[in-house]
C-alpha cells in the first residue's frame, strides 16, 4: 500500500484512532459504537434513531442493537410520542451524561496525541483541507 494515497491515509488514521478509542472505552464497559453514540447524544439529546444512525455513520440495525444495550445499563432512555409509538426520542440519563462527558475527554486526549508536534497554523490548514475533502466525498451521497 502506498502511504501517499489519500484512501490509505484515511484508512490508517481511522484504524489507529478507532483502535485507541475502543481500547480505552471497552475498559469502562462500553461496546464499540457506544462511545460514538454517547458523544453524538451529548450535543443532540432527544433525537431519533435515524438521526443517530446518520450522525454516527452506523447502519440502522447496529444502532438499534447498541441502543437496546445502552438502555439496559441505564445510559439512555426512550420517550415515545403518544400519537406514534414507532417514533421514539432518545435521551441521555444522568449516568449517560456522565459517561458521555468522560468519553469526550477520552476523545480530546486521543486527538491531542495526534496533534503533538503540529503547530496551530498547520492544524488549521489541515482541517481546512480535510473539510474540503469531506465536502467532495459528500457529493458521492447525492448519486444514490
Amino acid at each position: 500500500m502506498d502511504e501517499n494515497e489519500l484512501h490509505v491515509l484515511l484508512m490508517l488514521g481511522f484504524y489507529r484512532s478507532n483502535r485507541e478509542i475502543v481500547k480505552q472505552t471497552t475498559n469502562s464497559g462500553l461496546m464499540p459504537g457506544q462511545p460514538k453514540i454517547l458523544e453524538f447524544l451529548s450535543s443532540n439529546d432527544g433525537c431519533n434513531q435515524k438521526e443517530i444512525s446518520r450522525g454516527c455513520v452506523l447502519d440502522k440495525s447496529t444502532v438499534t442493537s447498541l441502543l437496546k444495550r445502552m438502555e439496559k445499563i441505564g445510559l439512555i432512555r426512550k420517550e415515545f410520542h403518544q400519537d406514534d409509538l414507532r417514533c421514539a426520542r432518545i435521551y441521555l440519563t444522568e449516568a449517560g451524561k456522565e459517561k458521555a462527558a468522560w468519553v469526550r475527554s477520552v476523545m480530546r486526549d486521543i486527538d491531542g496525541q495526534g496533534w503533538q508536534g503540529i503547530s496551530d497554523e498547520e492544524r488549521r490548514c489541515f482541517m481546512d483541507v480535510f473539510h474540503k475533502i469531506i465536502r467532495n466525498q459528500k457529493k458521492w451521497d447525492e448519486r444514490y
